[in-house]
């Protein structure tokens, strides 16, 4: 049986709990070796999850006043990331999958009303 990313994350976890209630159980290099591992995997199980709070940033930025990006990673390696735009009511009104955070924005700059800063006629 192969170990998740989540499964080694969870370990690590309860080895802190372990190591700060009893020190002498568990040794420090153990407590960092498996947290570093675990981050390891997780960075392998998703390579882009560093992004998604720049691509939230950068489809905020070009979003109208009350519109709100909602960001995920996707399974398909050609399009990882993912994401849906709400209006002020909570109503979908856009959505879009793509392979880069630029590509993604200026899509929906493109299809929305003018976004921040930009005059509106």
């Amino acid at each position: 049986m192969t170990i998740s990313a989540t499964q080694h994350a969870i370990g690590a976890l309860k080895l802190t709990s372990l190591y700060l209630d009893h020190p002498s159980v568990v040794s420090a290099n153990t407590l960092r070796g498996a947290c570093a591992e675990a981050i390891i995997h997780l960075r392998a199980n998703h390579p882009h999850a560093d992004d998604l709070g720049r691509l939230w940033c950068a489809l905020f930025a070009v979003l109208p006043r009350g519109y709100l990006p909602h960001v995920t990673l996707t399974a398909d390696p050609a399009a990882p990331f993912a994401c849906l735009i709400t209006d002020g009511t909570g109503s979908v009104v856009d959505r879009q999958a793509g392979k880069t955070i630029e590509g993604i924005t200026e899509l929906i700059r493109l299809r929305l009303p003018a976004g921040r800063g930009e005059v509106q006629p």
